[in-house]
């Protein structure tokens, strides 16, 4: 006969606890296997701000004394801040579309503001190899390359736009395809939307564009900044009132059209400079939101914060309100890094940045392979290897304008001395020693001690122009038709 012992309640309730306790046990090495072989993504969030016609010299943190731009200085203060920082060509639609695809102008095709090229079904862009990777996508802001109604474009999981310019106040909205009109100042209503959306739930990592319509004329201030800088005084720089006769013809030219004297919605000279400082108030605060809303979500570690602006703008420098020359204060742009995980706090880079130089950072943070197209590089060897080879010089090139006033321009940017070539009709020439002469006052293109610099340089100029794929007759003159031709 078999004995088998029997439970009393007491064990069998044991046992039972005892068989739950095993299957949880189970579950959760099943859960854990699971994980294990698909971890939530660990790249980097990407972010990046671009702000519109915004100087180098805007930022407090880098010698700028006509506003206080604390959250900027501390975004430079916690990562890299670049002191020469630069656009390929100084214009809205072609620096962005540069940006976006790290192409120059003759490649990608937008070669001006009236340019109607569908660039991103021709050349692929960051936004669309990120999203390709797995990373969720966001545009919030100002595209303004040939986009008619502000259409969600190629790349972007998250699309808030608006046409061209758009407003300052209470803009209609692209919001994924449909309208939709958000009262308040076009750049608090991005900024918040911006946030909401990194603020959701995800696994994988984000990109978001913040492309901001600031500091873009005319000038709307948001109430809480007005008056801001009342008691400041902006006179005009000391270049202003320099003798013409020194001047290219171009520049002669350019300084007596309607084009350059634009204050055309009211105000002076101090006027239209003030309001341009007091936008910068904007950014600003919004940006430290936005480093503030980071740090809470814990989130700062992890995402790489991109500063910068499609070109910077000339308030009377050389008699010139304008962008659209080689002049400093026309190509010239803030670049500001922040990867707690990468960077160094603190850090100052000299090195020749560009704009082209963006989409592939971006790609190399992201483990993206870079398209053998792109001509601009990864910044991350500044800050990564100790003697990181670089670059020595740039091209600038402008020249497709339909404006009268247009440019036909190049110029070789090096560490010291930036050798500037006119085409408009007839070739001209200027040479600027920038470490003795950095407000570029002195064209010294026929002084003899630097015959042999300027000879480099022209050689130069032509192995860049070939470089970027762009044809050797830019070395020589080009008819335009003039005002009423």
């Amino acid at each position: 006969m078999n004995f088998e012992p029997k439970m009393d309640s007491s064990n069998e309730a044991k046992a039972s606890s005892r068989r739950l306790s095993l299957t949880l046990m189970l579950l959760a090495c099943v859960s854990c296997a699971g994980r294990a072989q698909h971890p939530r993504d660990q790249r980097p969030n990407l972010v990046l701000i671009l702000a519109d016609d915004q100087r180098y010299d805007t930022l407090s943190c880098d010698g700028g004394e006509r506003v206080q731009t604390p959250a900027l200085d501390r975004l430079a203060a916690e990562g890299a801040r670049f002191t020469r920082a630069y656009v390929t060509t100084s214009l809205c639609c072609p620096a962005r579309a540069s940006l976006f695809t790290g192409l120059y102008a003759n490649v990608h095709g937008v070669r001006n503001n009236e340019d109607k090229v569908d660039f991103l079904h021709e050349h692929v862009g960051f936004p669309q190899l990120l999203q390709e990777s797995g990373y969720a996508t966001g545009f919030f802001g100002k595209w303004h390359v040939y986009n008619p109604g502000a259409m969600p474009q190629p790349g972007f999981d998250r699309w808030v736009s608006f046409d061209g310019q758009g407003q300052y106040m209470d803009e209609l909205f692209n919001i994924d395809g449909e309208r939709r009109r958000i009262p308040g100042f076009n750049t608090d209503v991005l900024f918040d939307l911006a946030q909401e959306w990194i603020a959701q739930p995800r696994e994988a990592p984000f990109l978001c564009v913040l492309s901001l319509k600031n500091l873009h004329r005319p000038y709307v201030i948001p109430e809480r900044h007005r008056g801001a800088l009342a008691g400041q005084s902006f006179p005009r720089p000391e270049s202003f009132k320099d003798d013409p006769e020194g001047y290219p013809s171009f520049i002669q030219r350019v300084r007596t059209t309607l084009r350059n004297r634009f204050f055309d919605d009211g105000g002076t000279h101090e006027d239209n400079v003030r309001g341009y400082y007091t936008m910068v108030l904007s950014i600003d605060d919004n940006v430290g939101k936005l480093l503030d809303s980071l740090d809470e979500q814990g989130l700062a570690e992890n995402t790489a914060v991109v500063f910068t602006s499609d070109g910077g703008f000339m308030w009377g420098e050389h008699g010139l309100y304008r962008k659209r020359t080689a002049y400093e204060e026309s190509i010239q742009v803030p670049l500001l890094v922040r990867f707690p995980g990468e960077i160094p706090s603190h850090t100052q880079l000299d090195e020749l940045a560009l704009g082209i130089d963006i989409m592939p950072t971006f790609l190399e943070w992201a483990g993206v392979a870079l398209p053998a197209t792109l001509q601009g590089r990864s910044l991350r060897p500044l800050w990564t290897e100790a003697h990181a080879a670089w670059r020595k010089d740039f091209l600038y090139i402008d020249g497709w304008g339909k404006f009268v006033d247009g440019p036909q321009e190049l110029a070789v940017v090096g560490r010291r001395y930036k050798l500037v070539r006119y085409r408009r009709g007839q070739i001209e020439e200027a040479l600027f020693d920038r470490e003795r002469d950095p407000l570029e006052r002195t064209n010294r293109i026929d002084d003899p001690e630097l015959a042999g610099t300027v000879e480099a340089l022209h050689k130069r100029l032509a192995e860049l122009i070939a470089s970027i794929g762009a044809d050797a007759s830019w070395l020589e003159p080009i008819v335009v038709p003039e005002e009423g031709d």
